[in-house]
This record gives C-alpha cells, sequence and structure tokens, in this order.
C-alpha cells in the first residue's frame, strides 16, 4: 500500500510558494521562473508552470496565463492543474493582445489550445457565432476534461436570457458530476443564474461554495465573494454581507476585486444597519 508521497522541492521552488502565498505576485513570477530553469523533472516543471500560471491571472496577464497552462496541457492533456486553467466564467475585459491570441488559437490542432481560444472570445461581438460553433464540436471531444469544460462555458450565453428551474437544475446535476477540481467556474454561472432569477439568497449559498469547497480558482473565488457580499447586502443581512467583504480583503488582498470589497465595507459599517442580522 501507498501510504504516502512526499517530493522534493528546491529551495527556490519553496521560496516562489511563500512569496505567491503571501501575495508578492511578481518576487513569486520571479523566483518560479528561476526555479523552472533549474528544475529537471517533468512532473514538477508542470507543477511550477501551474503556480506560475497563478501569477499570471493574478497580475491580469491572460496571455501568460494561456501560455503557460498550455504548456502543461501540451504534455499531460489530462493534467490534475486544469483547475488553474485560465477560463473566462464571469465578463473580462480582455485585451487587443489576448484577442488576437485568441484568434490564432481557434484552429489550433490541441482541443485545449481551441477550448481558451472559444472561452476568451465567445462574448466578442465579431467571434462570438465561431466562438459558439467552437464549444459545440469540443462538447463532443474525445478528452471528457475538455469536453465537460466546453459543454460549461456554453452556459455563459444563457446568462441574460430567462432562466427556468428546469434548466438551473439540469445545470446543478452536471455540476455534480463533474470532478471536484472542475466545479468552481460551472458553480459560478449557478450561483450568477439565480441571483438573475433575484433567487438572491440561494444565489448566494451557491456562489459561497467557492470559497469553502472549490477553492482553485482563486481570481473567480475573489469574485464570487464579491457577488455574494452585493446580494447579502440588497437582502438587508449587512452582518453577514461585511463577513464576506472582510473574509475577500484577509484571503485576496491583490485581487481586482478587493478595492471594490472595501469601499463596499466602509458604506455598510458606517450606514445605521450595521449592527442589524
Amino acid at each position: 500500500r501507498v501510504i504516502s508521497v512526499q517530493t522534493w522541492h528546491s529551495a527556490l521552488h519553496d521560496q516562489g510558494l511563500t512569496e505567491l502565498q503571501s501575495g508578492k505576485n511578481a518576487a513569486a513570477e520571479q523566483t518560479l521562473q528561476k526555479a523552472l530553469r533549474d528544475e529537471a523533472r517533468h512532473w514538477i516543471q508542470r507543477e511550477i508552470l501551474a503556480s506560475l500560471v497563478r501569477c499570471s491571472v493574478r497580475q491580469r496577464d491572460w496571455s501568460g496565463a494561456g501560455t503557460r497552462f498550455l504548456k502543461i496541457v501540451g504534455q499531460d492533456p489530462r493534467s490534475p492543474h486544469w483547475n488553474v486553467a485560465p477560463l473566462v466564467w464571469a465578463p473580462q475585459q480582455l485585451g487587443d493582445g489576448e484577442k488576437t491570441m485568441g484568434r490564432g488559437w481557434m484552429n489550433d490542432g490541441n482541443a485545449a489550445t481551441r477550448l481558451l481560444a472559444a472561452s476568451w472570445l465567445l462574448l466578442d461581438p465579431v467571434y462570438r457565432e465561431s466562438a459558439g460553433r467552437k464549444l459545440n464540436e469540443l462538447a463532443r471531444d474525445s478528452n471528457s476534461v475538455v469536453a465537460s469544460l466546453a459543454r460549461c462555458q456554453q452556459w455563459r450565453l444563457r446568462l441574460g436570457p430567462e432562466l427556468s428551474e428546469i434548466e438551473l437544475a439540469k445545470w446543478r446535476t452536471e455540476i455534480r458530476r463533474l470532478p471536484k477540481m472542475l466545479r468552481a467556474g460551472p458553480q459560478y454561472l449557478l450561483g450568477r443564474g439565480l441571483l438573475q432569477r433575484q433567487e438572491l439568497s440561494a444565489g448566494v449559498g451557491e456562489l459561497m461554495w467557492l470559497p469553502t469547497v472549490y477553492l482553485e480558482n482563486e481570481d473567480l473565488t475573489a469574485r464570487a465573494m464579491s457577488d455574494a457580499g452585493q446580494a447579502l447586502s440588497k437582502l438587508g443581512r449587512t452582518r453577514e454581507a461585511i463577513t464576506v467583504y472582510d473574509d475577500l480583503l484577509t484571503r485576496y488582498p491583490w485581487s481586482h476585486w478587493a478595492a471594490e470589497a472595501r469601499e463596499a465595507r466602509s458604506v455598510l459599517s458606517h450606514s445605521g444597519n450595521s449592527g442589524e442580522n
């Protein structure tokens, strides 16, 4: 029986992980790049690349995140690092460079590359239709990870039009069939779908699965917490909203959503209702 496995990390690798944990993203990126150059083991190289993807996403460098992630799945298409895939699950402002890169990837021979491209361009007014068709193709891909994520990416097109309870129930069932490491993005869409139906309390419950269970996608988790805090505020559950915002600020101070959380928390804490509920 295999009781446990311990993997030796270089000093630079451990230093980079410590810097990443502390939110020193630029420093962590430099340290991890040095560790990657010195590392000979392929599986540890992929582990370092996964941490570098996190650095890129934290710094909103989608091009860097995509390029690094594709190196991982190029070596191992069913990699355990799919949990850091830089797919777009919420409205995201991508730069011209990312859009150009996505267009170049749309017809790549690698399914993971096409999935990233379709995800990035799905809401682009020019490439929306071609990205949607690409997701339809990928939903039948032989790689079950790619196929599952492609099906869930298509849900993004349903946010805006009226969503039925039956459709959301289907989403919930599909999420339960996914491996845990793939659930964060689809779970976020389920929460947003409930908020869209003005089922705020239920939506908060679904969104809070990200910071409690599906922690892998850090930027999306921070956004889910921000959305949950706003919904709680609308429900008049001010103390709970402040608690969520405090947790966001503690765990993800580097996040784009931390600034919004700080402002929203300040407003709530100075309102006359901050002691209620």
